[in-house]
Protein backbone atom coordinates (compact mmCIF):
# COMPACT_ATOMS: atom_id res chain seq x y z
CA UNK A 1 0.00 0.00 0.00
CA UNK A 2 1.57 3.45 -0.95
CA UNK A 3 -0.88 5.90 0.40
CA UNK A 4 0.25 9.09 1.48
CA UNK A 5 -1.28 8.85 4.92
CA UNK A 6 0.54 5.95 5.90
CA UNK A 7 4.44 7.26 4.74
CA UNK A 8 3.51 10.10 7.18
CA UNK A 9 2.62 7.98 9.63
CA UNK A 10 5.81 5.99 9.70
CA UNK A 11 8.00 9.11 9.52
CA UNK A 12 6.33 10.27 12.39
CA UNK A 13 7.02 6.73 14.23
CA UNK A 14 10.53 6.75 12.74
CA UNK A 15 11.19 9.81 13.71
CA UNK A 16 10.03 9.16 17.31
CA UNK A 17 12.15 6.09 17.18
CA UNK A 18 15.59 7.87 16.54
CA UNK A 19 14.62 10.34 18.80
CA UNK A 20 14.87 8.31 21.49
CA UNK A 21 17.75 5.71 20.42
CA UNK A 22 20.91 7.70 20.17
CA UNK A 23 23.35 6.48 17.12
CA UNK A 24 26.20 4.40 17.41
CA UNK A 25 30.01 6.07 18.38
CA UNK A 26 33.17 4.94 17.15
CA UNK A 27 34.83 6.99 19.87
CA UNK A 28 34.01 8.68 23.31
CA UNK A 29 31.59 11.58 22.46
CA UNK A 30 30.04 13.76 25.09
CA UNK A 31 26.88 15.69 24.69
CA UNK A 32 27.29 19.17 22.67
CA UNK A 33 26.59 20.95 25.72
CA UNK A 34 29.73 20.37 26.25
CA UNK A 35 32.52 22.02 24.72
CA UNK A 36 35.55 24.26 25.19
CA UNK A 37 34.91 27.82 26.91
CA UNK A 38 31.44 26.89 28.59
CA UNK A 39 30.32 27.41 32.14
CA UNK A 40 29.50 24.79 34.36
CA UNK A 41 26.70 25.77 37.42
CA UNK A 42 28.75 26.10 41.05
CA UNK A 43 27.64 24.48 44.02
CA UNK A 44 25.95 21.72 41.95
CA UNK A 45 26.40 18.33 41.11
CA UNK A 46 27.48 18.52 37.43
CA UNK A 47 26.50 15.76 35.43
CA UNK A 48 28.61 14.66 32.14
CA UNK A 49 27.11 12.62 29.96
CA UNK A 50 28.06 11.94 26.08
CA UNK A 51 28.08 7.90 24.14
CA UNK A 52 30.67 5.58 23.22
CA UNK A 53 30.78 1.80 22.10
CA UNK A 54 29.01 -0.32 24.32
CA UNK A 55 31.04 -1.57 26.92
CA UNK A 56 33.68 1.34 26.49
CA UNK A 57 35.53 3.18 29.67
CA UNK A 58 34.84 6.48 29.80
CA UNK A 59 36.68 8.73 32.55
CA UNK A 60 35.97 12.50 32.95
CA UNK A 61 38.50 14.84 35.18
CA UNK A 62 37.41 17.78 35.77
CA UNK A 63 38.86 20.53 38.74
CA UNK A 64 40.52 18.08 40.33
CA UNK A 65 38.22 15.01 40.20
CA UNK A 66 38.28 12.19 38.07
CA UNK A 67 34.99 9.97 37.60
CA UNK A 68 34.74 6.64 35.85
CA UNK A 69 31.65 4.27 34.22
CA UNK A 70 30.93 2.59 31.19
CA UNK A 71 28.67 2.92 28.31
CA UNK A 72 25.69 0.53 28.27
CA UNK A 73 24.23 -1.61 25.48
CA UNK A 74 22.90 1.61 24.40
CA UNK A 75 26.18 3.17 24.15
CA UNK A 76 25.42 5.84 26.54
CA UNK A 77 27.60 7.15 29.77
CA UNK A 78 27.00 9.25 32.41
CA UNK A 79 28.72 10.90 35.44
CA UNK A 80 28.14 12.95 37.94
CA UNK A 81 31.03 15.83 38.91
CA UNK A 82 30.92 16.85 43.13
CA UNK A 83 29.55 20.67 43.52
CA UNK A 84 31.93 22.70 41.73
CA UNK A 85 33.96 25.75 43.45
CA UNK A 86 33.71 28.93 41.95
CA UNK A 87 36.54 29.14 38.62
CA UNK A 88 37.25 32.25 36.94
CA UNK A 89 40.50 31.34 35.56
CA UNK A 90 39.53 28.39 33.30
CA UNK A 91 40.39 24.80 33.07
CA UNK A 92 40.17 21.84 31.20
CA UNK A 93 38.00 18.80 31.05
CA UNK A 94 39.57 15.61 29.87
CA UNK A 95 37.11 12.67 28.48
CA UNK A 96 38.39 9.48 27.98
CA UNK A 97 37.92 6.95 26.08
CA UNK A 98 39.70 4.98 23.24
CA UNK A 99 40.46 8.43 22.27
CA UNK A 100 40.79 11.31 24.39
CA UNK A 101 38.90 14.84 24.59
CA UNK A 102 40.78 17.93 26.16
CA UNK A 103 37.88 20.81 26.57
CA UNK A 104 39.72 23.83 26.92
CA UNK A 105 39.15 27.37 29.10
CA UNK A 106 36.18 25.97 31.28
CA UNK A 107 34.46 28.64 33.53
CA UNK A 108 32.47 28.17 36.59
CA UNK A 109 29.88 30.36 37.55
CA UNK A 110 26.57 30.56 36.94
CA UNK A 111 24.06 29.13 33.98
CA UNK A 112 21.30 31.06 33.32
CA UNK A 113 18.43 29.95 30.27
CA UNK A 114 17.54 32.41 28.25
CA UNK A 115 14.32 31.32 26.68
CA UNK A 116 11.10 32.99 24.84
CA UNK A 117 10.32 34.10 21.28
CA UNK A 118 12.07 36.87 18.85
CA UNK A 119 12.33 39.68 21.81
CA UNK A 120 14.59 37.22 23.23
CA UNK A 121 16.26 35.89 20.43
CA UNK A 122 16.98 39.74 18.78
CA UNK A 123 20.30 40.03 18.76
CA UNK A 124 22.83 43.06 17.76
CA UNK A 125 22.34 42.43 13.88
CA UNK A 126 18.55 43.50 14.66
CA UNK A 127 19.73 47.39 15.13
CA UNK A 128 19.97 47.29 18.97
CA UNK A 129 20.14 50.97 20.36
CA UNK A 130 23.65 52.11 20.77
CA UNK A 131 24.53 48.72 19.22
CA UNK A 132 28.36 49.31 17.81
CA UNK A 133 28.95 51.30 21.13
CA UNK A 134 28.33 48.01 23.48
CA UNK A 135 29.71 45.80 20.99
CA UNK A 136 32.94 47.29 21.06
CA UNK A 137 33.11 47.24 24.68
CA UNK A 138 31.72 43.82 24.89
CA UNK A 139 35.44 42.95 25.33
CA UNK A 140 35.42 43.68 29.07
CA UNK A 141 33.47 40.83 29.51
CA UNK A 142 34.83 37.38 28.41
CA UNK A 143 33.64 35.86 31.73
CA UNK A 144 30.29 35.80 29.26
CA UNK A 145 29.99 32.94 27.48
CA UNK A 146 27.51 31.93 25.29
CA UNK A 147 25.69 28.40 23.38
CA UNK A 148 23.25 28.85 20.67
CA UNK A 149 20.55 25.96 20.65
CA UNK A 150 19.37 25.52 17.11
CA UNK A 151 15.60 26.23 16.25
CA UNK A 152 13.82 22.55 16.28
CA UNK A 153 10.92 20.63 16.75
CA UNK A 154 10.25 17.48 17.31
CA UNK A 155 6.77 14.91 18.53
CA UNK A 156 9.65 13.27 21.48
CA UNK A 157 12.37 13.91 23.15
CA UNK A 158 15.50 13.59 21.47
CA UNK A 159 18.85 12.02 22.73
CA UNK A 160 21.18 15.28 22.30
CA UNK A 161 20.35 19.07 21.17
CA UNK A 162 21.72 20.85 18.11
CA UNK A 163 23.34 23.89 19.38
CA UNK A 164 26.85 25.87 18.20
CA UNK A 165 29.57 26.08 19.87
CA UNK A 166 30.12 28.09 23.83
CA UNK A 167 31.61 32.00 22.45
CA UNK A 168 33.82 33.69 24.56
CA UNK A 169 32.27 37.16 24.78
CA UNK A 170 33.85 40.31 22.15
CA UNK A 171 33.39 41.94 19.66
CA UNK A 172 34.08 39.69 16.90
CA UNK A 173 31.95 36.92 18.89
CA UNK A 174 28.82 39.07 20.99
CA UNK A 175 26.55 40.17 17.66
CA UNK A 176 24.17 36.88 17.59
CA UNK A 177 24.42 37.09 21.45
CA UNK A 178 20.16 37.46 22.38
CA UNK A 179 20.64 41.11 23.40
CA UNK A 180 18.37 41.29 26.29
CA UNK A 181 20.73 37.69 27.98
CA UNK A 182 23.78 39.73 27.10
CA UNK A 183 22.86 42.77 28.91
CA UNK A 184 21.17 40.76 31.85
CA UNK A 185 24.70 39.00 32.31
CA UNK A 186 26.56 42.24 31.80
CA UNK A 187 24.61 43.88 34.81
CA UNK A 188 25.16 40.22 36.90
CA UNK A 189 29.12 40.31 36.44
CA UNK A 190 29.37 44.06 36.65
CA UNK A 191 28.00 43.73 40.07
CA UNK A 192 29.37 40.14 41.37
CA UNK A 193 32.69 41.29 41.28
CA UNK A 194 33.07 39.33 37.38
CA UNK A 195 31.36 36.37 38.19
CA UNK A 196 31.27 34.40 35.00
CA UNK A 197 27.80 33.84 33.42
CA UNK A 198 26.70 31.40 30.95
CA UNK A 199 23.94 31.66 28.54
CA UNK A 200 22.13 29.22 27.84
CA UNK A 201 20.40 30.69 24.36
CA UNK A 202 17.45 29.29 23.83
CA UNK A 203 14.59 30.73 21.96
CA UNK A 204 12.32 30.21 18.51
CA UNK A 205 10.98 33.72 17.26
CA UNK A 206 7.49 34.08 17.13
CA UNK A 207 6.71 30.84 18.65
CA UNK A 208 3.77 30.88 21.07
CA UNK A 209 4.61 29.02 24.69
CA UNK A 210 2.51 25.70 24.16
CA UNK A 211 5.32 24.55 22.02
CA UNK A 212 8.24 24.95 24.86
CA UNK A 213 5.74 23.44 28.20
CA UNK A 214 6.81 20.33 28.83
CA UNK A 215 4.67 17.53 28.76
CA UNK A 216 5.61 17.14 33.02
CA UNK A 217 4.34 20.90 32.95
CA UNK A 218 0.95 20.18 31.38
CA UNK A 219 0.17 17.46 34.11
CA UNK A 220 0.56 20.03 36.85
CA UNK A 221 -2.77 21.47 36.04
CA UNK A 222 -6.21 18.83 35.64
CA UNK A 223 -7.31 20.91 32.67
CA UNK A 224 -4.17 20.20 31.00
CA UNK A 225 -3.71 17.14 31.95
CA UNK A 226 -5.31 15.83 28.46
CA UNK A 227 -2.84 17.36 26.40
CA UNK A 228 -0.11 15.49 28.90
CA UNK A 229 -1.08 11.88 27.56
CA UNK A 230 -1.03 13.44 24.32
CA UNK A 231 2.14 14.30 24.25
CA UNK A 232 3.64 11.21 26.12
CA UNK A 233 1.79 9.10 23.56
CA UNK A 234 4.62 10.05 21.31
CA UNK A 235 7.18 8.40 23.47
CA UNK A 236 7.73 4.96 22.74
CA UNK A 237 8.02 2.88 25.83
CA UNK A 238 5.25 4.85 27.68
CA UNK A 239 1.79 3.11 28.82
CA UNK A 240 0.62 6.50 27.21
CA UNK A 241 2.63 5.53 23.62
CA UNK A 242 1.72 1.74 24.19
CA UNK A 243 -2.44 2.70 24.37
CA UNK A 244 -2.39 5.19 21.30
CA UNK A 245 -0.28 3.06 18.89
CA UNK A 246 -2.07 -0.15 20.10
CA UNK A 247 -5.16 1.67 19.13
CA UNK A 248 -3.71 2.67 15.72
CA UNK A 249 -2.75 -0.49 14.92
CA UNK A 250 -6.24 -1.82 16.13
CA UNK A 251 -8.08 0.71 13.64
CA UNK A 252 -5.17 0.71 10.73
CA UNK A 253 -6.38 -3.44 10.61
CA UNK A 254 -10.00 -3.24 10.85
CA UNK A 255 -9.48 -0.28 8.25
CA UNK A 256 -7.33 -2.58 5.35
CA UNK A 257 -9.79 -4.63 3.83
CA UNK A 258 -12.11 -1.76 2.80
CA UNK A 259 -8.97 0.30 1.66
CA UNK A 260 -7.21 -2.80 -0.27
CA UNK A 261 -10.84 -3.20 -1.81
CA UNK A 262 -10.56 0.64 -2.80
CA UNK A 263 -7.40 0.71 -4.19
CA UNK A 264 -8.08 -2.86 -6.80
CA UNK A 265 -11.23 -0.64 -7.93
CA UNK A 266 -8.69 2.26 -8.25
CA UNK A 267 -10.12 4.53 -6.14
CA UNK A 268 -8.73 6.76 -2.92
CA UNK A 269 -8.70 5.26 0.39
CA UNK A 270 -6.04 7.58 2.52
CA UNK A 271 -9.30 8.93 4.09
CA UNK A 272 -10.62 6.08 5.95
CA UNK A 273 -7.17 5.44 7.47
CA UNK A 274 -6.45 5.99 11.07
CA UNK A 275 -3.88 8.88 11.29
CA UNK A 276 -1.50 10.29 13.96
CA UNK A 277 -1.91 13.15 14.96
CA UNK A 278 0.83 15.86 14.42
CA UNK A 279 1.39 17.69 17.67
CA UNK A 280 2.79 21.48 18.80
CA UNK A 281 2.23 21.00 22.08
CA UNK A 282 5.60 20.53 23.72
CA UNK A 283 7.90 19.94 20.19
CA UNK A 284 10.18 22.67 21.08
CA UNK A 285 10.53 21.53 24.92
CA UNK A 286 10.98 18.16 23.31
CA UNK A 287 14.30 19.05 20.38
CA UNK A 288 15.13 22.27 22.09
CA UNK A 289 15.21 22.02 26.37
CA UNK A 290 14.85 17.80 27.34
CA UNK A 291 18.31 16.56 25.85
CA UNK A 292 19.76 19.06 28.44
CA UNK A 293 17.80 19.31 31.21
CA UNK A 294 20.27 17.00 33.18
CA UNK A 295 22.86 20.17 32.42
CA UNK A 296 22.23 22.43 35.90
CA UNK A 297 21.32 26.21 35.50
CA UNK A 298 21.22 28.63 38.08
CA UNK A 299 17.79 30.20 37.01
CA UNK A 300 15.22 31.18 33.54
CA UNK A 301 14.96 34.64 31.92
CA UNK A 302 11.80 34.28 29.66
CA UNK A 303 10.91 37.07 27.07
CA UNK A 304 7.34 36.31 25.70
CA UNK A 305 3.75 36.17 24.99
CA UNK A 306 3.31 38.61 21.59
CA UNK A 307 2.09 35.26 19.77
CA UNK A 308 -0.72 34.38 23.32
CA UNK A 309 -1.84 38.21 23.27
CA UNK A 310 -5.33 36.84 22.34
CA UNK A 311 -5.18 34.21 25.44
CA UNK A 312 -5.78 36.02 28.30
CA UNK A 313 -6.10 34.18 31.35
CA UNK A 314 -5.16 30.94 29.52
CA UNK A 315 -2.14 32.83 28.89
CA UNK A 316 -1.44 32.37 33.10
CA UNK A 317 -2.20 28.63 33.29
CA UNK A 318 0.43 28.51 30.56
CA UNK A 319 2.96 30.18 32.64
CA UNK A 320 2.17 28.19 35.87
CA UNK A 321 2.50 24.63 33.21
CA UNK A 322 5.71 26.12 31.69
CA UNK A 323 7.24 27.66 34.92
CA UNK A 324 5.99 24.08 36.84
CA UNK A 325 7.27 22.25 34.15
CA UNK A 326 10.66 23.32 33.92
CA UNK A 327 11.40 23.27 37.58
CA UNK A 328 10.59 19.68 37.61
CA UNK A 329 12.56 18.65 34.42
CA UNK A 330 15.41 20.26 36.11
CA UNK A 331 14.81 18.99 39.64
CA UNK A 332 14.91 22.00 40.77
CA UNK A 333 11.08 23.00 42.64
CA UNK A 334 12.65 26.70 43.75
CA UNK A 335 14.48 27.65 40.41
CA UNK A 336 14.37 31.99 39.59
CA UNK A 337 12.11 32.39 36.67
CA UNK A 338 12.00 36.24 35.63
CA UNK A 339 9.79 37.27 32.89
CA UNK A 340 9.42 40.35 30.96
CA UNK A 341 5.91 42.38 30.51
CA UNK A 342 5.39 43.47 27.07
CA UNK A 343 6.51 46.98 26.00
CA UNK A 344 3.40 49.62 24.63
CA UNK A 345 3.19 48.40 20.88
CA UNK A 346 0.45 48.96 18.37
CA UNK A 347 -2.15 52.05 17.48
CA UNK A 348 -2.31 54.64 19.93
CA UNK A 349 -5.72 55.40 21.28
CA UNK A 350 -7.10 57.71 23.42
CA UNK A 351 -10.49 55.97 24.98
CA UNK A 352 -9.98 56.32 28.73
CA UNK A 353 -11.05 52.97 29.08
CA UNK A 354 -8.40 51.30 27.25
CA UNK A 355 -8.34 47.28 27.58
CA UNK A 356 -7.49 47.11 23.72
CA UNK A 357 -4.26 45.29 22.11
CA UNK A 358 -1.78 44.29 24.53
CA UNK A 359 -3.08 45.41 28.29
CA UNK A 360 -4.86 41.94 29.06
CA UNK A 361 -1.65 39.69 28.37
CA UNK A 362 0.11 42.31 30.56
CA UNK A 363 -2.10 42.08 33.28
CA UNK A 364 -2.02 37.99 33.35
CA UNK A 365 1.86 38.32 32.65
CA UNK A 366 1.60 40.47 36.16
CA UNK A 367 -1.01 37.85 37.36
CA UNK A 368 2.09 35.13 37.11
CA UNK A 369 3.84 36.84 39.82
CA UNK A 370 1.29 35.13 42.05
CA UNK A 371 3.83 31.60 41.37
CA UNK A 372 6.59 31.85 43.93
CA UNK A 373 10.59 32.88 43.21
CA UNK A 374 9.20 35.09 40.22
CA UNK A 375 9.75 38.39 39.35
CA UNK A 376 8.83 40.36 36.45
CA UNK A 377 10.61 43.65 34.34
CA UNK A 378 8.15 45.91 33.39
CA UNK A 379 8.77 47.26 30.24
CA UNK A 380 5.83 49.46 29.33
CA UNK A 381 7.76 53.06 28.38
CA UNK A 382 10.09 51.80 26.45
CA UNK A 383 7.92 50.62 23.64
CA UNK A 384 7.15 51.65 19.78
CA UNK A 385 3.91 51.39 18.24
CA UNK A 386 5.26 50.28 14.91
CA UNK A 387 7.92 48.07 15.69
CA UNK A 388 7.26 44.70 17.95
CA UNK A 389 10.69 44.95 19.03
CA UNK A 390 12.26 47.37 21.18
CA UNK A 391 15.34 48.52 20.21
CA UNK A 392 15.91 49.19 23.57
CA UNK A 393 17.27 46.09 24.99
CA UNK A 394 19.29 47.44 27.25
CA UNK A 395 16.99 48.84 30.57
CA UNK A 396 15.21 44.94 29.40
CA UNK A 397 18.31 42.77 30.88
CA UNK A 398 19.01 45.22 33.62
CA UNK A 399 15.65 45.43 34.59
CA UNK A 400 15.75 41.53 34.76
CA UNK A 401 19.30 41.72 36.57
CA UNK A 402 17.97 43.66 39.35
CA UNK A 403 15.21 41.26 40.20
CA UNK A 404 17.76 38.85 39.96
CA UNK A 405 20.06 40.59 42.44
CA UNK A 406 17.60 41.39 44.82
CA UNK A 407 16.04 37.51 44.41
CA UNK A 408 18.18 35.32 43.80
CA UNK A 409 21.81 37.13 44.93
CA UNK A 410 20.45 38.91 47.81
CA UNK A 411 21.21 42.38 47.56
CA UNK A 412 18.82 43.30 50.09
CA UNK A 413 18.56 46.81 50.15
CA UNK A 414 18.37 46.79 46.05
CA UNK A 415 14.95 48.45 44.25
CA UNK A 416 13.87 45.92 41.73
CA UNK A 417 10.87 46.99 40.75
CA UNK A 418 8.86 49.89 39.57
CA UNK A 419 5.23 50.62 41.35
CA UNK A 420 3.06 48.00 41.54
CA UNK A 421 -0.63 48.51 42.45
CA UNK A 422 -1.62 47.65 45.73
CA UNK A 423 -5.13 48.99 46.99
CA UNK A 424 -7.31 51.92 46.71
CA UNK A 425 -9.78 53.98 49.07
CA UNK A 426 -12.92 56.22 47.97
CA UNK A 427 -12.94 60.05 49.28
CA UNK A 428 -15.63 61.48 48.11
CA UNK A 429 -15.07 62.14 44.52
CA UNK A 430 -11.22 61.13 44.66
CA UNK A 431 -9.87 57.52 44.89
CA UNK A 432 -6.77 57.47 46.48
CA UNK A 433 -3.93 54.78 45.30
CA UNK A 434 -1.58 52.68 47.11
CA UNK A 435 1.65 50.66 45.60
CA UNK A 436 4.68 48.89 46.57
CA UNK A 437 8.26 49.83 45.58
CA UNK A 438 6.82 53.71 45.21
CA UNK A 439 9.46 54.95 47.28
CA UNK A 440 10.61 58.38 45.56
CA UNK A 441 7.53 58.63 43.31
CA UNK A 442 7.92 60.95 40.77
CA UNK A 443 6.88 62.19 37.14
CA UNK A 444 9.86 61.96 34.90
CA UNK A 445 11.08 61.98 31.20
CA UNK A 446 13.56 59.03 30.17
CA UNK A 447 15.02 59.20 27.03
CA UNK A 448 16.51 55.77 25.77
CA UNK A 449 18.06 53.36 28.01
CA UNK A 450 19.40 56.63 30.47
CA UNK A 451 17.81 57.22 34.16
CA UNK A 452 14.54 59.04 33.72
CA UNK A 453 15.04 62.56 34.65
CA UNK A 454 12.73 64.05 37.47
CA UNK A 455 10.31 66.50 36.26
CA UNK A 456 8.53 67.80 38.68
CA UNK A 457 6.27 70.40 36.84
CA UNK A 458 4.54 67.29 35.13
CA UNK A 459 1.47 66.05 35.69
CA UNK A 460 0.92 62.20 36.16
CA UNK A 461 -0.32 60.90 32.94
CA UNK A 462 -2.17 58.06 31.84
CA UNK A 463 -5.06 57.74 34.54
CA UNK A 464 -8.44 57.15 33.88
CA UNK A 465 -11.39 57.23 36.45
CA UNK A 466 -15.13 55.17 36.20
CA UNK A 467 -18.08 56.59 37.91
CA UNK A 468 -20.98 54.36 38.60
CA UNK A 469 -22.88 53.69 35.27
CA UNK A 470 -19.31 52.35 33.95
CA UNK A 471 -18.32 55.41 31.73
CA UNK A 472 -14.91 56.17 32.01
CA UNK A 473 -13.52 59.64 31.75
CA UNK A 474 -9.74 60.87 32.07
CA UNK A 475 -8.59 61.85 35.63
CA UNK A 476 -6.24 64.27 37.18
CA UNK A 477 -3.89 62.56 38.99
CA UNK A 478 -1.64 64.18 41.87
CA UNK A 479 1.36 62.85 43.75
CA UNK A 480 0.77 62.77 47.28
CA UNK A 481 4.48 61.39 49.04
CA UNK A 482 3.70 57.45 47.73
CA UNK A 483 0.23 57.53 46.73
CA UNK A 484 -1.98 58.90 43.89
CA UNK A 485 -4.99 60.72 44.30
CA UNK A 486 -7.42 60.86 41.16
CA UNK A 487 -10.33 62.31 40.36
CA UNK A 488 -12.21 63.45 37.02
CA UNK A 489 -14.81 66.45 37.18
CA UNK A 490 -17.25 64.77 35.13
CA UNK A 491 -17.52 62.11 37.83
CA UNK A 492 -19.17 62.38 41.07
CA UNK A 493 -19.06 58.97 42.85
CA UNK A 494 -16.12 57.49 41.11
CA UNK A 495 -15.61 53.25 41.29
CA UNK A 496 -12.21 52.05 39.73
CA UNK A 497 -9.04 53.59 38.43
CA UNK A 498 -6.73 52.18 35.64
CA UNK A 499 -3.26 52.93 34.63
CA UNK A 500 -1.77 52.93 31.09
CA UNK A 501 -4.07 50.15 30.57
CA UNK A 502 -4.31 50.34 27.04
CA UNK A 503 -1.77 48.47 23.90
CA UNK A 504 -0.09 51.48 23.49
CA UNK A 505 -0.13 54.32 26.08
CA UNK A 506 1.89 57.25 25.38
CA UNK A 507 3.37 60.11 27.40
CA UNK A 508 4.32 57.91 30.33
CA UNK A 509 6.03 59.55 33.27
CA UNK A 510 5.31 57.63 36.51
CA UNK A 511 8.72 56.32 38.10
CA UNK A 512 10.16 55.76 41.90
CA UNK A 513 13.25 57.16 42.86
CA UNK A 514 14.79 54.03 41.44
CA UNK A 515 13.63 55.48 37.81
CA UNK A 516 11.84 51.94 37.33
CA UNK A 517 8.36 52.59 35.45
CA UNK A 518 4.77 52.66 37.30
CA UNK A 519 3.45 48.66 35.75
CA UNK A 520 0.46 49.56 34.14
CA UNK A 521 -3.20 48.57 36.04
CA UNK A 522 -6.55 48.47 36.71
CA UNK A 523 -8.64 48.22 40.10
CA UNK A 524 -11.36 46.53 38.73
CA UNK A 525 -10.07 43.46 37.76
CA UNK A 526 -12.74 40.38 37.07
CA UNK A 527 -12.29 37.46 39.39
CA UNK A 528 -12.23 35.00 36.85
CA UNK A 529 -8.48 37.15 36.39
CA UNK A 530 -7.37 37.16 40.20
Amino acid sequence: MRSSSLMKTASVLAFALAAVVPSAFADVKPARIFNENMVLQRDAEVPVWGWADPGEQVEVSFAGQTKSTTANDKGEWSVRLAPLALNKTGETMTIKGKNTIELKNILVGDVWLCAGQSNMEMNFTWGIMDGEKFIAESKNYPQIRRIKVTRKAAPAPVADVDASVWSVCSPETVQPFTAAGYFFARKLTKELDSLPIGILDDNWSGSKIEPFIPPEGFALLPEFAARARAVWSNVPGREEWKAARGKYLADLKAALPEAEKRFAEGREFSDILPRIDSLRDSERYNAMMAPIVRFPVKGVIWYQGCSNAGDDILYFKYMKALIGGWRKVWKNPDMPFYFVQLAAYQITTTNPKGGEGYARIREVQALALSIPNTGMACTIDIGNSRDIHPKNKIDVGERLALWALAKTYGKKDLVFSGPMYRSMKIEGNRIRLSFDYADGLMTAVKNGYAKPVPAPEMKPANFAVCDKNGNWFWADAVIEGNEVVVSAKEVAEPTAVRYAYRGCPVDLNMYNGAGLPMVPFRTDVPQENK
